[in-house]
């Protein structure tokens, strides 16, 4: 990889982080957040690529309030949603910024599913580096008050479904999403018709399903947790290989039949390509504070997101391995096959 930067400041490479080298990195600090004082950037910016609102949003906003005055003297969300994310990391990459003021945060499937089923205008593995996770959360499938009453199971729903082929619909996030694998996942293993509604992020997915104009949704946790709460929906399942403990009254896909159907990923921190390795570090470093810290771990646990503070260089191979995981899921699925025949392929 080519670079302009110095030697004292080289870009760390998608070799270093796919072999998990940590040599130069060495541990990142955990305790209150740092500042860094005359080298502090005026702004930072975290791009979103999907609406306000949606689960990613809410933890990009918890991140920038947290960092402002300590990574960056003010750090901003800007959300550009459309196309899976394809618009957001594309405006990353195309930037040209690797100063370490610009970033986005992504759900995994943007980088680890879409590659395999779709033209992208990015390489997740060579575009990008990864910088830390700031959180994971499971999915969930949900149902909305136009479900009957009686629909009180996963076991339930799909015999609902098969009695009434018609409205056998879900919201599942973007075409290609994780959410979208999710539904085909379970429409195949238990052999009945279910058919995804793509929406550009999960606020206008969530408005739809409790205005009564879609009867269910594969929804992450994080998001499903209010409405279940409030009420306006019911949580049949949790994707998780364990009950989640914000959500320890729904059983998970395993407990229900499905040992197959396990999504419980990351929500990851990501620069352009060439950008310097002590950059790198000071945001991982940075994110991790935040994420050991005691307002840190209250706020995620109220948005439903578990914490799990790694380094860039441990983040990398994560990264890699999600990527061969889902691609043996993708073939195993046919779901490229799937998208494709939706758009019309």
């Amino acid at each position: 990889m080519k670079t302009n930067q110095p030697q004292n400041a080289r870009a760390l490479t998608r070799r270093d982080f796919l072999l998990g080298s940590a040599a130069g990195l060495g541990l990142l600090a955990t305790g209150g957040a740092p500042a860094y004082g005359a080298d502090m950037p005026a702004q930072a910016t975290i791009i979103v690529g999907s609406p306000p609102g949606g689960s990613v949003d809410k933890l990009a906003r918890l991140f920038a309030d947290k960092l402002s005055g300590h990574y960056a003297k003010r750090m901003i969300v800007e959300n550009k949603p459309g196309a899976g994310g394809a618009i957001a990391y594309g405006h990353v990459k195309n930037s040209g910024i690797t100063d370490g003021t610009l970033m986005f945060l992504s759900p995994a499937y943007p980088l680890v599913i879409s590659p395999h089923v779709m033209h992208l205008p990015y390489d997740p593995l060579n575009d990008f580096l990864p910088v830390g996770i700031a959180g994971r959360s499971t999915m969930t499938i949900s149902v909305g008050p136009s479900i009957p009453a009686s629909v009180k199971t996963l076991a339930d729903f799909v015999q609902w479904c098969r009695d009434n082929p018609s409205k056998s619909l879900y919201a599942g996030g973007q075409t290609g999403s994780s959410q979208h694998l999710v539904g085909v996942s379970l429409a195949q293993a238990a052999n009945f018709k279910f058919d995804n509604v793509s929406y550009k992020g999960d606020a206008p997915a969530m408005q739809d399903l409790v205005g009564g104009h879609i009867p269910s949704i594969v929804l992450p946790i994080a998001s499903a947790i209010p409405l279940f709460k409030d009420g306006r929906i019911r949580v049949l399942a949790v994707t998780g290989k364990k009950r989640s403990r914000f959500l320890p009254e729904i059983p998970t896909m395993i407990e229900q039949g499905y040992p197959d159907i396990i999504f419980q990923d990351w929500i990851g921190m990501f620069m352009r390509a060439g950008t310097p390795l002590p950059v790198l570090e000071r945001m991982s470093e940075a994110m991790n504070s935040v994420i050991g810290s005691e307002d840190g771990q209250q706020t995620l646990a109220q948005n439903g997101f578990e914490p799990e503070k790694v380094t860039a260089a441990a983040f990398g191979p994560m990264v890699k391995a999600d990527y061969e995981r889902y691609r043996g899921i993708i073939a195993r699925t046919h779901f490229r096959e799937i998208i494709e025949k939706a758009n019309g392929r």
